[in-house]
């Protein structure tokens, strides 16, 4: 017996693929279109509009609305600097707010006087979220930890505060006070490896023979204005070394506060909580703020600068984080994308050449250079555009600029005669071709055009000094850093841990290009800035670095 089985087909047509490739979308362009009839033209239309909305709504998923990781959402859709912190009110605050009639429920409550007291209407907006950390009135948690003392350390006043006589050879004197100072040894080559050392400070009082009876007074520095609440003294329970080893933890590697914690618990067996060593860092920076105008002063001077900005936020507030690299010397500042960052650091104006991207602000600053790569990578964008005349073009500015870098680079190992001159062919035909194709209506090849026009001067600029450099790659190697900072911790949480952030960066990559320890130097000035003394100096240059 045979058995037939019947197979059911589908004639219906079968459905076109929805994507259309890069190949596909440079051929076409609007002669392709005009040769198509219109059935083609509407079939063609419904696959471009459902490519669009696929690409829109990939383009507008994030953190919110799918399983991308918070890291890539774009800075671009938090609040700019500039901005209201808080939202404005429209009533003052000597005024009370005003409540529209009917808002009040019948079923107000009385109060101590026997007077209703409103409640608040049904659709009144919640209460602010709280701060982060601790909050006022909770319990907390005290140090549990019971550390061995190595060392004791006494203080007694130099002079009577009465009669301002010397004390005797033993007054009369009884310890008042006094604190545990938890240090890390300096390395000693006998014995390497971290140490702890514990050393009591205590305090005495001491009789004059005048009966007046003075105490010890620890050294206080000055605290400026905005470092209120970092206080900053003598009396710390954190020795400088262990606090610059926190910072450079925390600054340098990048580690969370969390982190740090379990990092000195499995090396050295100590335990400190996450707001000390929040409140150490600020505290360091309130010490050193005094080095951020000699690094100012010193970029001033110098007679090559680079200069670049990468986005950072604030506690949601979209800031800019600024690197001025002087070679040897670096600062970062956080703040707005404007003029008023770049003015506020060179108040005194620079002495060399200014080495940046196109971002138009420095445009004000003509002794300046252009850098090469971000043009080779727009006209790397540009040669591979899906539109073929955008295409050919990309491409011939870009070959004409890997030439113009190919030579720079080669005159700088041989005989440097006119560089200039001998690229003139090749300069004309790149200008007449930025020239051609300013106003096209392509809107990339257009902008990229009048960019090299506008820049022509400090693009052309190596050509005249070949020992100029041909990127800005110093100033983007280091704010690498920052990127790679900013993906971890979202950025700072308030105004004064944005600053610390920044001044403790620019002491670190400083000493770090300066080719001496970060650590050492920080823990010098730390020290200074405990017992109220002059910041030293920053630290020279080591031969041959």
């Amino acid at each position: 017996m045979i058995c037939i089985r019947l197979i059911a087909v589908d004639r219906r047509p079968t459905r076109l693929a929805m994507h259309l490739t890069d190949h596909d979308l440079r051929q076409l362009d609007r002669d392709a279109l005009s040769r198509l009839g219109e059935e083609a033209v509407r079939r063609l239309a419904e696959r471009l509009l459902a490519d669009l909305k696929d690409a829109r709504d990939r383009l507008n998923q994030d953190s919110r609305n799918s399983s991308c990781p918070p890291g890539s959402d774009s800075v671009y859709r938090q609040p700019r600097a500039g901005s209201e912190r808080d939202p404005p009110t429209d009533t003052t605050p000597d005024e009370p707010p005003t409540v529209a009639v009917g808002e009040i429920e019948e079923t107000a409550e009385a109060g101590d006087d026997g007077a209703p007291v409103a409640k608040a209407p049904s659709g009144a907006a919640a209460p602010a979220a709280r701060r982060p950390g601790r909050q006022p009135g909770a319990p907390g948690f005290g140090r549990n930890q019971k550390l061995t003392v190595n060392a004791v350390l006494d203080h007694w006043p130099a002079r009577c505060a009465a009669c301002d006589e010397p004390f005797a050879a033993e007054p009369v004197a009884q310890a008042y006070g006094g604190y545990d100072e938890i240090e890390v040894l300096p390395a000693d080559p006998n014995a390497p490896g971290l140490r702890l050392w514990v050393t009591q400070h205590r305090f005495w009082e001491a009789q004059c023979g005048c009966g007046h009876c003075s105490r010890y007074q620890p050294p206080r520095a000055v605290v400026l204005p905005e470092w209120e609440g970092a206080r900053v003294d003598a009396q710390q329970m954190l020795g400088p070394r262990l606090a610059g080893l926190i910072v450079m933890l925390c600054l340098r590697y990048r580690l969370s506060r969390a982190k740090v914690q379990e990092l000195l618990w499995e090396l050295l067996g100590l335990q400190l909580s996450a707001e000390l060593l929040d409140q150490t860092i600020r505290q360091n920076a309130g010490q050193v703020a005094p080095v951020e105008e000699l690094l100012r002063e010193e970029i001033e001077r110098a007679g090559l600068l680079h200069l670049d900005e990468t986005p950072w936020r604030e506690s949601g507030l979209l800031l800019w984080l600024w690197v001025f690299n002087a070679v040897t010397t670096v600062v970062y500042f956080i703040g707005a994308r404007s003029a008023e960052i770049f003015v506020n650091a060179l108040q005194g104006g620079l002495a060399g050449c200014l080495m940046s991207d196109g971002y138009a602000v420095y445009r004000s600053y003509l002794n300046r250079i252009r850098c090469l790569a971000h043009l080779l990578r727009k006209a790397r964008g540009l040669a591979e555009a899906t539109c073929r005349h955008t295409s050919q073009v990309g491409q011939q500015l870009l070959d004409l600029l890997g030439a113009l870098m190919q030579a720079t680079q080669a005159a700088r190992d041989g005989p440097s005669e006119d560089l200039a001159e001998q690229q003139a062919p090749n300069l004309a035909q790149l200008k007449a071709l930025c020239e051609r194709h300013q106003n096209s209506p392509f809107a990339k090849l257009g902008e990229f055009c009048r960019e090299m026009l506008n820049d022509w001067e400090a693009i052309i600029r190596p050509l005249l000094d070949p020992s100029l450099p041909l990127t800005n790659h110093a100033a983007e190697r280091l704010l690498r850093h920052g990127v790679i900072a900013r993906r971890l911790s979202f950025g700072t949480r308030s105004e004064q841990g944005t600053r610390a952030f920044a001044l403790l960066a620019s002491i670190i990559d400083t000493c770090r290009a300066r080719k001496v320890s970060a650590w050492d130097y920080l823990s010098t000035a730390l020290q200074a800035g405990r017992q109220g003394l002059p910041m030293p100096p920053l630290p020279a240059v080591s031969v041959g670095g």
